[in-house]
């Protein structure tokens, strides 16, 4: 069946007015096949269920330097037993989850077998839940070393930066510092100076734009803190005065 040339411009028309091409094309297949939940396999729209993502560990009571769980029961104070002894150089950390199941899943599964649906969604609900206040200059994902960044094909760091940038209109730039050493990897060291050697010297800042006072480091998880103390003192001899870290889970 042939439609008329004037009726065929106005469907196309209607399809790129209402909304973009990609998401009709995106809501057509999700109504011809649609996926099963990442988590419990029931259909969904989403990755993840509604069932499921408000079942995820989001973090209670936090320590707000490290961003350290705190016992909500013998609370006296907001900051941690460690950031008491001695503070980090970071200002600030916010975590949306607590590193248990299924984020023990949910992070490893998007990192290390590029399943860029769940790392997005991540990406999105820390846009979600992050106070944004006050507001940061810049979003500065933590860098991958070039060498792994082959590896794996991608900083699953700068896909979650990108999300939350897209949510919040906050500028991304991960150009301002870079990896300079190949280390081995953080979750092969057992304990906390061990993954502080392991990241001396392992940064360099490259450039910092005269107006940036204040940026927040973006990580997926923060075990020790190591990796972003090691990178917020890299960008305190640069000149920056206040860094901040937002994490999407912490041990």
């Amino acid at each position: 069946m042939k439609f008329p040339r004037a009726a065929s411009k106005l469907i196309i028309s209607n399809i790129i007015s209402s909304s973009s091409i990609t998401h009709w094309l995106s809501s057509f297949t999700h109504w011809l096949f649609p996926q099963s939940c990442f988590l419990c396999g029931d259909i969904s729209t989403k990755v993840i269920c509604a069932a499921c993502l408000a079942d995820l560990p989001y973090q209670g009571a936090a320590c707000i330097y490290c961003a350290k769980s705190l016992d909500s029961e013998k609370i006296t104070a907001e900051v941690c037993p460690q950031c008491r002894k001695e503070l980090p150089p970071y200002t600030h950390t916010q975590a949306l989850f607590s590193y248990t199941y299924p984020i023990t899943t949910l992070i490893p599964v998007a990192k290390f077998h590029q399943n860029l649906a769940v790392l997005n969604l991540l990406g999105y609900l820390m846009a979600q839940f992050m106070v944004i206040e006050p507001r940061p200059d810049v979003l500065i994902p933590v860098p991958l070393h070039p060498r792994r960044l082959r590896q794996r094909g991608y900083n699953q760091s700068l896909e979650l930066t990108k999300c939350i940038t897209k949510e919040t209109d906050i500028p991304l730039d991960n150009k301002a510092c870079k990896r300079i050493k190949y280390t081995k990897p953080q979750t092969s060291l057992t304990s906390s100076q061990q993954r502080q050697e392991n990241l001396i010297d392992a940064f360099q800042v490259i450039s910092i734009k005269p107006h940036w006072q204040h940026i927040i480091l973006i990580d997926d998880v923060m075990t020790t803190g190591s990796t972003v103390k090691e990178l917020t003192l890299e960008f305190k001899k640069a000149g920056m005065k206040r860094v901040d870290v937002w994490c999407c889970a912490r041990r």
